[in-house]
């Protein structure tokens, strides 16, 4: 019972953590912040509770930090970068709560998918030609494993989060 009371301090501790730090700015990734935060609010936790308490199961409180991280981070995930909850958000902040649909796709669609692609460019998997945007040889590799991947976990690729017909073959 002491483990699982360790582990939800620790879980408990990187919640405020990343709560605090996550407003901060700075260079570091979100999910790096929350890796950082949940792997040293655990070794606190854990040394802290060893040091006051003493002897304790060790395995059930790291259990309970770990899955408790985990559901935190996807549950951030989930807010974070949700172009679907900015667009209800600002839906209801308006007086009327509607827009029209250019108005969404240019305001908060394209600026979402202009960003993606800037980001596969940084990452050296797609580049800019006079036809438009062109997949890298490491683009090619990477999209290979990604198939791999979701056809191992059943996954079938559908485009824009629409059902897919078939499942991706490696």
């Amino acid at each position: 019972m002491t483990g699982l009371v360790v582990g939800l301090g620790c879980f408990g501790l990187h919640v405020a953590t990343t709560l605090v730090w996550l407003r901060r700015s700075g260079w570091t990734a979100p999910v790096a912040r929350h890796a950082a935060s949940a792997l040293s609010t655990h070794v606190l936790g854990v040394l802290v509770a060893a040091w006051w308490i003493g002897p304790f199961a060790y395995w059930s409180a790291a259990a309970v930090s770990g899955f408790g991280a985990v559901i935190w981070l996807f549950l951030f995930s989930a807010v974070y970068k949700s172009v679907s909850l900015r667009i209800l958000r600002e839906l209801h902040r308006l007086p009327n709560h509607a827009l029209p649909l250019a108005t969404i796709t240019v305001e908060y669609v394209r600026p979402e998918f202009e960003h993606r692609i800037r980001v596969l460019m940084r990452m050296g998997c797609a580049r800019e030609t006079d036809r438009g945007y062109e997949v890298t040889r490491k683009g090619i590799d990477t999209a290979s494993r990604i198939a791999v991947v979701q056809w191992v976990f059943g996954i079938a690729t559908s485009g824009l989060y629409g059902s897919a017909s078939s499942s991706p073959t490696p």
